[in-house]
């Protein structure tokens, strides 16, 4: 627990900080540390001063001074979000193990803590600490969303719905919360929220607030089987974002062609690891979740969610995760599989060691090579689905303009070609590796499921379960954007859900977004 006057500090330097005067508060703490070298608190505030100045790697260096002073479990959960946020993730999750040993936590941090757990996959664990936070500040919007975001995930869906309701209607301006809310609504209570969404639109003053708003107004009208009024609305929420996010659809394309030339020529000396890790890939709404609790349900496998680690591993010292240098980088290093070690490592913080892991991050479909280099024992089984359906799909979600991977999303175009360059990749990639790579078509996967189960589990070398089309039954996590499907038992529906928006495509030949 802090002190009163250390409390009193922290008010100072954070009202600072909210009032943008780093370098008052810089000097202050500066000031502190001169007249008292071993004042750990300073050098703790000093290490958020650096965060809001951007800069992560000066404040690591601060926390790591502060700890060596004074290891306070307070200083390892910043230090756990520090690691997070720098790709250290197995350094995060040994900050984040010392600080949860500490029960007693502000409500700050609890949220903080909440929020690295679902970071590293540990989603039960996550929702307890938010609980936490919650029982301190019931009245705290973000806070209640947070907590909200958390019971999605745990599959706890009237929870949830009840957690927004009363969230939105104590702060109607909470953008956020209403599109949360709009994805579980039924039609009754579509029809009621789209009366409070319209007289919302004032309030929408940002980029953000505004793809918030109109993605909520379309998910309700699409529960009211209203298309043409959900398209208008995806589109201006799509727009409000669209011209910051600046995506390249040639330069991505010529991305893609120069992985594929990269990936002829690159022989690597294979590892002798018998680590043998399945990982589902493929372009984002293609059905990677159901396959991923399709094959989770086997008595030898368990799921570890959407991991950010090979990106981040492959990434290196380079500024942005994904582009032309990060990818001769990585095929040339001579280093690249000492690092991807590091992931096996990662699995077995979260995996029984007689289980298999399954990742199903979907942009792992750009480092099969590398993968398979790492880990020649490795299954890859890469999801595809119908080129309208992916693009329809893909534009009526909602996607953080935090996550380049996902900047080809905010038009419709670009998703068209997008499409294409992942199915040329993953076209490459099946050829190449035939015995580690696995195309699955999801249209093929719910029309013909024991077929196409019996086919997927004999690939990745696992008996065959009927049990695995009880997924639904399960009440896994799920932090994706299919977290309501996954609950539902397989079907069909999505195959030509499409077709609602036939309009958005060009009528004469049938070709898309022409």
């Amino acid at each position: 627990m802090l002190t009163s006057i250390q409390k009193n500090l922290q008010q100072q330097i954070e009202h600072a900080i909210n009032h943008s005067k780093l370098n008052d508060a810089h000097l202050l703490l500066i000031s502190n540390i001169k007249n008292t070298p071993d004042d750990h608190f300073s050098y703790f505030l000093l290490a958020q001063v650096n965060v809001a100045a951007n800069d992560i790697s000066k404040a690591n260096k601060l926390l790591s001074k502060a700890i060596s002073i004074e290891p306070l479990p307070l200083y390892f959960a910043h230090s756990a979000k520090f690691a997070v946020l720098r790709g250290q993730l197995l350094d995060a999750q040994q900050y984040i193990t010392e600080a949860i040993k500490h029960p007693y936590y502000e409500v700050i941090e609890c949220d903080l803590i909440a929020n690295v757990l679902t970071r590293l996959g540990h989603y039960p664990l996550a929702l307890e600490w938010q609980l936490r936070a919650y029982q301190q500040a019931p009245n705290n919007p973000q806070i209640s969303y947070n907590l909200a975001v958390a019971y999605k995930i745990m599959g706890q869906l009237n929870d949830a719905i009840q957690l927004l309701r009363t969230l939105t209607e104590l702060h109607p301006q909470h953008l956020q919360a209403h599109y949360s809310l709009a994805e579980l609504n039924n039609n009754k209570q579509a029809k009621q929220h789209l009366q409070q969404l319209l007289t919302l639109t004032e309030y929408a003053k940002t980029p953000m607030q505004q793809q918030f708003l109109h993605h909520a107004i379309a998910l309700n009208y699409e529960h009211c089987a209203d298309y043409k009024q959900a398209f208008a609305h995806f589109t201006t929420s799509k727009q409000a974002i669209y011209q910051h996010v600046k995506y390249d659809a040639q330069a991505h394309k010529a991305f893609c062609q120069q992985l594929i030339t990269l990936s002829h020529r690159y022989t690597p000396s294979l590892s002798d690891n018998d680590f043998t890790p399945i990982f589902i890939v493929g372009m984002p709404r293609s059905g990677t979740t159901l396959l991923e609790k399709i094959m989770n349900q086997s008595d030898l496998v368990q799921g570890v969610g959407e991991l950010n680690d090979i990106a981040q591993l492959c990434q290196g010292n380079n500024a942005q995760p994904l582009n032309s240098v990060v990818l001769n980088d990585a095929y040339k290093s001579a280093a690249l599989m000492a690092q991807l070690s590091q992931y096996k490592q990662r699995i077995s913080q979260l995996v029984a060691p007689q289980l298999r892991s399954c990742d199903k991050q979907p942009f792992n479909f750009y480092y099969i090579d590398l993968i398979l280099a790492a880990f020649p024992k490795a299954k890859i089984i890469c999801m595809q689905r119908g080129r309208k359906a992916s693009c329809i799909a893909n534009y009526r979600q909602l996607y953080s303009p935090a996550s380049a991977f996902h900047h080809y999303s905010y038009n419709l175009q670009d998703i068209d070609s997008f499409y294409q360059d992942y199915s040329s990749l993953i076209n490459h990639f099946a050829a190449k590796h035939p015995d580690n790579v696995m195309i699955m078509q999801y249209e093929t996967l719910v029309s013909e499921p024991i077929t196409s189960t019996q086919l997927l589990y004999d690939f990745c070398d696992l008996p065959w379960q009927v049990k695995c089309l009880d997924f639904h039954k399960q009440h896994s996590p799920s932090a994706t954007a299919s977290k309501v499907q996954v609950r539902q038992p397989l079907n069909k529906k999505a195959i030509d859900y499409w077709q609602h928006y036939g309009f958005a495509f060009n009528a004469k030949d049938r070709d898309p977004f022409r």
